[in-house]
């Protein structure tokens, strides 16, 4: 199974392995704190508007609305996206409270090196590894591009997951090895959850809210 949904999922898993082959070498012979000013020196107006836009994307309550919607589908997929999403997110909290604690932000680190902040955007200061945006990104597009058939919203998903992970480094809200480390969580963690829900058919969760609807009126 595996094997069948990595292929079914090529448009996000190819570009995903590839963007981390490149970034890898870069994080190892970098320091994180110039490697983020690196990218810090690169910003637009219309960057700050985008980006501190698609950074919501990542907070725990957008997930409300593709959790509704796919109630109307089947409860199974929503109560897969849940679950990858929230067990995910758990993990990242745990790495942030428990061992990475004392990780600093970019706004803390570099306050002195002449840092560009956008405007409005209320700084974080600790517990910056690994993101929990970039693990909350990663772990919805990719629910989404695994229960989507089309191709090219697969793709679109990954398009849409990487934005709102590199939004938390354009914001300087986390470090790119923050939310390199997200994203692997929030992947490896969503894929290991739809081998858990979509392994072997289940009756008594296929059914779709309006079906509820229906019986009572039938």
């Amino acid at each position: 199974m595996l094997r069948k949904t990595l292929k079914d999922n090529i448009l996000f898993f190819l570009p995903y392995i590839l963007i981390l082959l490149l970034i890898l070498p870069v994080l190892l012979n970098y320091n994180k704190g110039d490697l983020h000013l690196m990218i810090n020196r690169h910003h637009t107006a219309f960057f700050d508007v985008l980006f501190a836009l698609l950074t919501y994307l990542g907070d725990g309550l957008f997930i409300i609305v593709p959790a509704v919607i796919l109630l109307f589908f089947s409860v199974r997929h929503t109560a897969f996206l849940v679950t990858a999403y929230v067990s995910t997110g758990l993990i990242t909290q745990v790495l942030k409270r428990v061992f990475f604690e004392g990780s600093m932000r970019p706004s803390v680190m570099l306050k002195d090196a002449g840092l560009y902040l956008v405007e409005g955007v209320d700084m974080l200061h600790g517990r910056s590894f690994p993101s929990g945006h970039a693990t909350s990104a990663f772990a919805l597009f990719l629910s989404l591009a695994l229960i989507l058939r089309n191709r090219c919203l697969k793709f679109l998903c990954f398009i849409m997951a990487c934005l709102v992970a590199f939004s938390r480094v354009y914001l300087s809200q986390h470090f790119l090895i923050d939310i390199t480390a997200g994203s692997m969580i929030g992947t490896l963690g969503t894929l290991a959850v739809y081998m858990l829900f979509y392994k072997k058919e289940r009756n008594w969760y296929t059914w779709k809210i309006q079906d509820l609807f229906s019986a009572k009126h039938a």
